[in-house]
Protein backbone atom coordinates (compact mmCIF):
# COMPACT_ATOMS: atom_id res chain seq x y z
CA UNK A 1 0.00 0.00 0.00
CA UNK A 2 1.77 3.63 -1.00
CA UNK A 3 -1.60 5.36 -0.63
CA UNK A 4 -1.69 8.36 1.25
CA UNK A 5 -1.30 8.71 4.49
CA UNK A 6 -4.15 10.02 6.33
CA UNK A 7 -5.12 9.95 10.54
CA UNK A 8 -7.65 6.71 9.02
CA UNK A 9 -4.67 4.54 8.20
CA UNK A 10 -1.81 6.05 10.26
CA UNK A 11 -1.83 3.22 12.91
CA UNK A 12 -1.52 0.61 10.02
CA UNK A 13 2.33 -0.70 9.94
CA UNK A 14 3.81 -0.97 6.50
CA UNK A 15 6.77 -2.47 4.86
CA UNK A 16 9.16 0.30 3.67
CA UNK A 17 12.04 2.59 4.38
CA UNK A 18 11.73 6.23 4.64
CA UNK A 19 14.83 8.11 2.87
CA UNK A 20 15.48 12.15 2.53
CA UNK A 21 17.10 13.48 -0.21
CA UNK A 22 18.17 17.21 1.32
CA UNK A 23 20.62 20.12 0.90
CA UNK A 24 21.58 19.84 4.08
CA UNK A 25 25.00 20.87 4.93
CA UNK A 26 27.19 17.69 5.41
CA UNK A 27 30.07 19.63 7.61
CA UNK A 28 27.12 20.11 10.14
CA UNK A 29 26.99 23.53 9.88
CA UNK A 30 24.21 26.16 8.47
CA UNK A 31 25.06 26.25 4.80
CA UNK A 32 22.06 24.28 3.65
CA UNK A 33 21.59 24.84 0.11
CA UNK A 34 23.50 24.08 -3.26
CA UNK A 35 25.06 26.66 -5.45
CA UNK A 36 24.57 26.20 -9.44
CA UNK A 37 26.75 28.17 -11.42
CA UNK A 38 25.38 28.86 -15.25
CA UNK A 39 24.97 26.11 -17.28
CA UNK A 40 25.55 23.47 -14.96
CA UNK A 41 24.06 20.31 -13.94
CA UNK A 42 23.52 18.34 -10.74
CA UNK A 43 21.76 15.26 -9.85
CA UNK A 44 20.21 16.00 -6.50
CA UNK A 45 18.12 12.62 -5.72
CA UNK A 46 19.03 9.47 -6.99
CA UNK A 47 18.39 6.06 -5.67
CA UNK A 48 18.16 2.29 -6.77
CA UNK A 49 15.23 -0.43 -6.28
CA UNK A 50 12.01 0.29 -5.74
CA UNK A 51 10.31 3.24 -4.52
CA UNK A 52 7.90 6.17 -4.33
CA UNK A 53 8.77 9.55 -4.14
CA UNK A 54 5.78 11.58 -1.55
CA UNK A 55 6.80 14.77 -1.48
CA UNK A 56 9.11 17.55 -2.70
CA UNK A 57 9.87 20.97 -1.64
CA UNK A 58 12.31 23.39 -2.93
CA UNK A 59 13.04 27.48 -2.28
CA UNK A 60 15.39 29.17 -3.95
CA UNK A 61 17.21 32.67 -5.13
CA UNK A 62 18.46 33.52 -7.88
CA UNK A 63 19.45 37.52 -9.18
CA UNK A 64 18.28 36.69 -12.55
CA UNK A 65 14.99 38.09 -14.17
CA UNK A 66 11.89 35.42 -14.15
CA UNK A 67 14.67 32.79 -12.65
CA UNK A 68 12.11 29.67 -12.53
CA UNK A 69 11.16 29.78 -16.26
CA UNK A 70 15.46 29.26 -16.79
CA UNK A 71 15.68 26.48 -13.83
CA UNK A 72 14.83 22.69 -15.51
CA UNK A 73 13.83 20.12 -13.48
CA UNK A 74 13.93 16.85 -14.87
CA UNK A 75 13.29 13.08 -13.46
CA UNK A 76 14.26 9.97 -15.03
CA UNK A 77 12.45 6.42 -13.64
CA UNK A 78 13.78 2.85 -14.66
CA UNK A 79 17.11 3.74 -16.06
CA UNK A 80 14.91 5.16 -18.89
CA UNK A 81 17.35 7.29 -21.12
CA UNK A 82 14.59 10.39 -21.96
CA UNK A 83 13.39 12.03 -18.99
CA UNK A 84 9.30 11.56 -17.84
CA UNK A 85 9.37 15.25 -16.62
CA UNK A 86 10.99 17.98 -18.12
CA UNK A 87 9.91 20.78 -17.10
CA UNK A 88 10.82 24.43 -15.80
CA UNK A 89 11.09 24.57 -12.44
CA UNK A 90 8.42 26.82 -11.76
CA UNK A 91 5.80 25.81 -14.14
CA UNK A 92 6.48 22.02 -12.47
CA UNK A 93 5.20 23.37 -9.39
CA UNK A 94 2.44 25.64 -10.70
CA UNK A 95 3.84 29.25 -11.32
CA UNK A 96 3.53 30.49 -15.04
CA UNK A 97 5.95 33.02 -16.34
CA UNK A 98 8.35 33.07 -13.87
CA UNK A 99 6.42 34.98 -11.27
CA UNK A 100 6.27 33.41 -7.43
CA UNK A 101 2.27 33.59 -6.89
CA UNK A 102 1.13 32.02 -3.95
CA UNK A 103 -1.53 29.15 -4.34
CA UNK A 104 -2.85 25.91 -2.94
CA UNK A 105 -4.25 23.09 -4.50
CA UNK A 106 -4.29 19.12 -3.56
CA UNK A 107 -1.27 18.20 -5.18
CA UNK A 108 0.88 21.53 -5.19
CA UNK A 109 1.00 24.39 -3.07
CA UNK A 110 3.04 27.68 -3.18
CA UNK A 111 3.88 29.72 0.01
CA UNK A 112 3.94 31.83 2.43
CA UNK A 113 4.98 34.67 0.54
CA UNK A 114 5.33 35.18 -3.22
CA UNK A 115 5.56 31.22 -3.54
CA UNK A 116 8.75 31.02 -1.93
CA UNK A 117 7.97 27.45 -1.26
CA UNK A 118 7.25 25.28 -3.43
CA UNK A 119 5.53 21.89 -2.21
CA UNK A 120 4.58 18.76 -4.55
CA UNK A 121 2.65 15.86 -3.11
CA UNK A 122 2.47 13.98 -6.34
CA UNK A 123 3.19 10.22 -5.58
CA UNK A 124 5.97 9.17 -8.03
CA UNK A 125 6.73 5.38 -8.17
CA UNK A 126 9.80 3.49 -9.50
CA UNK A 127 10.42 0.16 -9.38
CA UNK A 128 14.21 0.19 -10.60
CA UNK A 129 16.14 3.23 -10.09
CA UNK A 130 14.91 6.84 -9.78
CA UNK A 131 17.23 10.03 -10.70
CA UNK A 132 16.24 14.24 -10.77
CA UNK A 133 18.52 16.21 -11.90
CA UNK A 134 18.45 20.04 -11.77
CA UNK A 135 19.90 22.61 -14.56
CA UNK A 136 20.61 26.51 -14.34
CA UNK A 137 20.14 27.69 -17.54
CA UNK A 138 20.42 31.38 -16.57
CA UNK A 139 23.31 32.91 -18.41
CA UNK A 140 25.10 34.63 -15.97
CA UNK A 141 23.70 34.38 -12.19
CA UNK A 142 24.30 31.45 -10.26
CA UNK A 143 21.37 29.46 -8.44
CA UNK A 144 20.73 28.97 -4.63
CA UNK A 145 18.60 25.84 -3.87
CA UNK A 146 17.39 24.71 -1.05
CA UNK A 147 15.33 21.30 -1.37
CA UNK A 148 13.52 17.79 0.16
CA UNK A 149 12.82 15.01 -1.64
CA UNK A 150 11.41 12.82 0.50
CA UNK A 151 10.92 8.51 -0.65
CA UNK A 152 9.21 5.36 0.50
CA UNK A 153 11.47 2.39 -0.26
CA UNK A 154 10.14 -0.73 -0.63
CA UNK A 155 11.48 -4.44 -0.23
CA UNK A 156 10.88 -5.40 -3.72
CA UNK A 157 9.73 -4.23 -7.33
CA UNK A 158 6.33 -6.08 -6.38
CA UNK A 159 4.55 -2.51 -4.52
CA UNK A 160 5.14 -0.49 -7.71
CA UNK A 161 4.93 -2.74 -10.88
CA UNK A 162 1.11 -2.22 -11.67
CA UNK A 163 1.69 1.42 -10.93
CA UNK A 164 1.29 4.07 -13.39
CA UNK A 165 4.68 6.36 -13.93
CA UNK A 166 4.34 10.43 -13.10
CA UNK A 167 4.98 12.71 -16.44
CA UNK A 168 4.97 16.08 -16.89
CA UNK A 169 6.10 18.29 -20.23
CA UNK A 170 6.40 21.90 -20.72
CA UNK A 171 5.00 23.58 -24.14
CA UNK A 172 5.26 26.81 -25.32
CA UNK A 173 4.03 29.37 -28.35
CA UNK A 174 5.43 32.74 -28.27
CA UNK A 175 3.91 34.34 -29.60
CA UNK A 176 0.90 31.81 -30.34
CA UNK A 177 -0.73 31.99 -34.31
CA UNK A 178 -4.00 32.19 -32.82
CA UNK A 179 -6.34 32.34 -35.92
CA UNK A 180 -7.95 34.10 -38.54
CA UNK A 181 -10.71 33.88 -40.56
CA UNK A 182 -9.87 33.46 -44.34
CA UNK A 183 -11.22 36.87 -46.25
CA UNK A 184 -13.16 37.74 -43.11
CA UNK A 185 -14.55 41.50 -42.36
CA UNK A 186 -12.37 43.96 -40.85
CA UNK A 187 -13.25 44.28 -37.34
CA UNK A 188 -14.25 47.98 -37.57
CA UNK A 189 -17.20 46.55 -38.86
CA UNK A 190 -18.79 44.76 -35.97
CA UNK A 191 -21.40 43.09 -37.16
CA UNK A 192 -20.01 41.21 -40.38
CA UNK A 193 -17.12 40.16 -37.96
CA UNK A 194 -19.52 38.90 -35.24
CA UNK A 195 -21.45 36.79 -38.19
CA UNK A 196 -18.39 35.76 -39.18
CA UNK A 197 -16.73 34.60 -35.98
CA UNK A 198 -19.80 33.04 -34.22
CA UNK A 199 -22.01 31.65 -37.23
CA UNK A 200 -19.27 31.11 -40.37
CA UNK A 201 -16.29 29.73 -38.48
CA UNK A 202 -16.29 26.17 -36.92
CA UNK A 203 -14.19 23.94 -35.47
CA UNK A 204 -15.02 20.51 -35.13
CA UNK A 205 -11.86 18.56 -35.38
CA UNK A 206 -8.71 20.51 -33.59
CA UNK A 207 -7.29 22.02 -36.72
CA UNK A 208 -5.01 24.68 -35.94
CA UNK A 209 -5.68 23.97 -31.81
CA UNK A 210 -2.97 24.62 -29.33
CA UNK A 211 -1.84 21.35 -28.39
CA UNK A 212 -1.47 20.71 -24.99
CA UNK A 213 -0.73 16.97 -24.68
CA UNK A 214 0.13 14.76 -27.33
CA UNK A 215 0.82 11.10 -25.43
CA UNK A 216 0.56 7.84 -26.02
CA UNK A 217 -0.31 4.55 -24.02
CA UNK A 218 -2.02 3.67 -20.82
CA UNK A 219 -2.09 6.64 -18.10
CA UNK A 220 -4.46 9.08 -16.58
CA UNK A 221 -4.46 12.27 -17.63
CA UNK A 222 -4.43 14.44 -14.18
CA UNK A 223 -4.51 17.90 -15.34
CA UNK A 224 -2.33 21.32 -16.28
CA UNK A 225 -2.07 24.55 -15.68
CA UNK A 226 -2.47 27.16 -18.67
CA UNK A 227 -0.58 30.28 -18.81
CA UNK A 228 -1.54 33.26 -21.16
CA UNK A 229 -0.52 37.01 -21.77
CA UNK A 230 -2.18 38.69 -24.01
CA UNK A 231 0.02 42.03 -25.41
CA UNK A 232 -1.86 43.51 -27.61
CA UNK A 233 -5.94 43.51 -26.65
CA UNK A 234 -8.52 45.04 -28.71
CA UNK A 235 -11.56 45.59 -28.09
CA UNK A 236 -13.50 42.47 -27.72
CA UNK A 237 -10.84 40.55 -27.80
CA UNK A 238 -10.59 37.58 -25.91
CA UNK A 239 -7.94 34.85 -25.97
CA UNK A 240 -10.21 32.68 -23.71
CA UNK A 241 -12.72 32.10 -26.67
CA UNK A 242 -12.88 28.20 -28.24
CA UNK A 243 -13.18 24.79 -26.46
CA UNK A 244 -10.43 22.61 -25.15
CA UNK A 245 -10.62 19.21 -27.08
CA UNK A 246 -9.48 16.00 -25.73
CA UNK A 247 -8.88 13.20 -28.29
CA UNK A 248 -8.78 9.51 -27.33
CA UNK A 249 -7.59 6.43 -28.74
CA UNK A 250 -7.62 8.24 -31.98
CA UNK A 251 -11.64 9.32 -31.73
CA UNK A 252 -12.29 11.62 -34.66
CA UNK A 253 -14.40 13.74 -32.89
CA UNK A 254 -13.54 14.97 -29.28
Amino acid sequence: MIGTTTLTNLAVIRNFKSKRFSSYDVTGGNADYWVFAPGETKVIAQTGGAGCIKHIWMTTSCAAPAYARRVVLRMFWDGEKTPSVECPLGDFFGLGHGIFKNFVSLPLQMSPQDGRAMNCWFPMPFSEEMRIEVTNECEKENLTLYFYVDVELYPDASATADLARFHAQWRRENPTKGFEIPGGPDKSDWEAWRKAYWEDLKNTDGKGNYVILEAKGRGHYVGCHLDIDCFARQMNDWYGEGDDMIFVDGEPFP
